[in-house]
């Protein structure tokens, strides 16, 4: 067998070449090599390495063998020089694997050969896996992922412990194998009034080492946040800490501390925070499914059993591969419960819901309203509330898909996104249904919401429906979606109707039968479910802007205003009473308190909205406010003032607006 021949026929099992000479043909034994080093040990970090060759004999030619295995290379392979003299580079590379290694470079010339030995050491390992990092910290606030890189040295599976608060994404099925790099995903779910930890551990399939990630989370200070408000301009959305540290901050009217919104994954899939535009600039996440959530981390101090707890959304969809349907939820007692049954709906797979969300070509912002009483008393200084996404079906009711792209945001600008607040130690008198329906005089400021609230905190609670949309009759309510889903309701106790600002001016000039039928067509919808309810007729205030409409000042203006509403609510005999609110501001105008408008001298601003709400409180209860009414985030000598103009005008003068009780 020739030579060359033979020296291809090594043997490479276990890591292993051989170099053998026994049938090298002696050829007069005309050849020599020599070497000045014949074994190398090479460290797990690998190297380069110099072999000094030499080789006597005719032609001075050799050859070599090196092992196919990339792990070592020489060169050069094999030459000619008439000096016999050869300088060699032998370059090992590093050693990830569990065991050392071995091979051979076998140098050949027609006469002899030469073995060099090659040894390297295996690497020094802590545990069954490489970890890029093994112990994560996050602060009290900070909600973002934090990625690890893992690198098994053998198939490993992955285990967690006391991590029920912890979101995990990117972890394989069936566990990670061996020589393969995997990074998975880490954030809180919120934050929360204690420190916590957790432990993530990797575990060799086969030689059973662990390997373990510990997980620390700072605790949040819970000195009381209620009320907390989440109002955002256009440019505070995109500062307000939701791309940054995954969490957004109320930033209005807040106690000593505090609340927090988070976007929580529960299915081992990155959910994607953003700024959309698909209104304005607000805050929005996507890759929603079923069983992940929205977390509202509100600290609240020690809180009794038997306390009222408010909690007031509006959120939307910007497309509708996002998920439709969602439950409103508290913990309460150590565990997530929803409130009574009966104030949930059933859609057509038998899901039970609190509210639901999709994409309108013309937006429509579901405006949500939750009143929670605690089972338990509170004594971790935290109120958590969830909106969690129920059922599979996206907002066109296909199929929700687990790597949808949809986005939920939850609207700025003019909007407030949520209000959460607790009434300790108010009892509650009673539970009101209320519809209301109205446009962009409604929305600013979450007038309804001020409502529930200064209800609540007179002890009267308000369970409320209502769908507000900007530039809106009453007219186009009968076909608005989120309009028909509120009127094919029903039992409800009051229902409150906003007209478009301008139009009972108008009808007060020139009745216009459309006016007073779009009025009729709607109060009849409402009265079909709701026989015994009181239907309320608002009666809008007049602006400053164009001139005060063109009337001139304040008191003419509202004048015709007033007017038209009356001669509507008296010709539409499913109308009962009348909301003076443009009144109320007449009267504020008159006595000099002109901070009513917002920027654009026609919307009401915060004081504006609390005014609105604080007149239909006592058109609806009529009694005077006692000292536990809420200021609804204004100044609070402000708010006692625009307390009292809504008194001035309701109490004693109900018969003015056809109110009756």
């Amino acid at each position: 067998m020739k030579c060359n021949i033979l020296f291809a026929m090594m043997l490479i099992s276990g890591g292993l070449y051989a170099c053998s000479s026994d049938d090298i043909r002696d050829a007069n034994a005309i050849g020599e090599i020599t070497a000045d080093i014949t074994d190398i040990s090479v460290p797990s970090d690998g190297g380069t390495y110099i072999i000094n060759l030499g080789v006597k004999g005719k032609g001075n030619t050799w050859k070599s063998i090196v092992p196919s295995d990339p792990w070592m290379t020489m060169t050069p392979t094999g030459g000619y020089h008439k000096s016999g003299h050869y300088r060699l580079s032998v370059e090992v590379s590093p050693n990830s694997g569990k065991d050392n290694r071995q091979g051979e470079i076998c140098i050949y010339t027609t006469s002899s050969h030469l073995k060099i030995n090659v040894q390297q050491s295996a690497t020094t390992r802590d545990g069954c896996c490489g970890l890029s990092d093994k112990e994560v910290f996050f602060s009290a606030t900070e909600c973002r992922y934090h990625d690890i890189t893992v690198s098994p040295y053998e198939d490993i599976d992955m285990t967690t412990s006391d991590a029920e608060w912890l979101q995990i994404a990117g972890v394989p099925e069936g566990g990670m194998t061996a020589s393969k790099e995997f990074t998975i995903s880490i954030a809180p779910d919120g934050p929360y009034p204690t420190g916590r930890s957790a432990l993530i551990s990797f575990v060799g399939k086969e030689s059973g080492q662990t390997s373990i990630i510990e997980v620390k989370h700072a605790g949040h200070d819970c000195q009381p946040a209620f009320p907390s408000r989440w109002y955002y301009t256009n440019s505070e959305a995109a500062s307000c800490g939701w791309l940054i540290s995954g969490a957004a901050e109320a930033n209005y009217d807040t106690g000593s501390q505090r609340s927090f919104v988070s976007a929580v994954g529960v299915n081992n899939l990155k959910l994607n925070r953003s700024i959309s535009t698909a209104y304005k600039n607000s805050i929005a996440v996507s890759g929603l499914y079923t069983g992940d959530y929205l977390l509202f981390s509100i600290p609240s101090g020690k809180l009794e059993a038997g306390t009222s707890v408010d909690f007031m959304l509006t959120i939307s969809s910007a497309n509708n591969n996002a998920p439709k349907y969602w439950i409103c939820e508290i913990y309460d007692g150590g565990q997530w419960r929803c409130p009574d049954q009966s104030t949930l709906s059933t859609n057509d797979d038998g899901v039970k819901y609190s509210f639901y969300t999709k994409h309108f070509s013309s937006y429509q912002h579901t405006s949500f309203t939750q009143s929670f009483t605690l089972d338990n008393t509170l004594i971790d200084g935290m109120v958590r509330v969830r909106c969690r996404v129920v059922g599979e079906r996206n907002g066109l009711d296909a199929k929700l898909s687990p790597t949808n792209s949809g986005e939920i945001y939850l609207p700025s600008h003019e909007f407030h996104f949520c209000t959460a607040t607790a009434y300790p130690g108010i009892a509650r008198k009673d539970i009101k249904k209320v519809a209301i329906l109205g446009n962009s005089f409604t929305h600013y400021f979450a007038s309804a919401f001020l409502l529930k609230e200064i209800a609540r905190s007179q002890g009267h609670q308000l369970d409320i429906r209502i769908n507000a949309k900007g530039s809106q009759y009453l007219s186009n309510h009968m076909e608005l979606e989120l309009s028909r889903d509120i009127t094919d309701r029903s039992g409800y106790d009051y229902i409150i109707l906003q007209e478009q600002s301008t139009r009972y001016s108008d009808y007060a000039n020139n009745p216009q039968e459309t006016t007073l039928s779009d009025c009729k067509a709607l109060t009849a919808r409402f009265r079909n479910g709701s026989p015994t309810s009181k239907i309320i007729l608002e009666n809008t205030w007049a602006f400053p802007k164009s001139n005060w409409n063109n009337f001139g000042s304040s008191s003419e203006f509202e004048k015709h205003l007033l007017n038209g509403t009356l001669a509507i609510a008296k010709a539409d005999n499913n109308v009962d009473w009348v909301s003076p609110i443009g009144v109320a501001f007449d009267k504020a105008v008159a006595a000099g308190m002109s901070d009513l408008f917002y920027t654009d001298s026609k919307h009401p601003n915060r004081n504006g909205a609390y005014l609105k709400s604080c007149v239909n409180y006592l058109v609806i209860f009529g009694e005077k406010f006692d000292k536990n009414v809420s200021d609804g985030g204004c100044d609070p000598t402000v708010a006692a003032r625009l307390r009292a103009f809504a008194e001035e005008t309701i109490l004693g003068h109900e018969s003015d607006y056809m109110i009756t009780r």
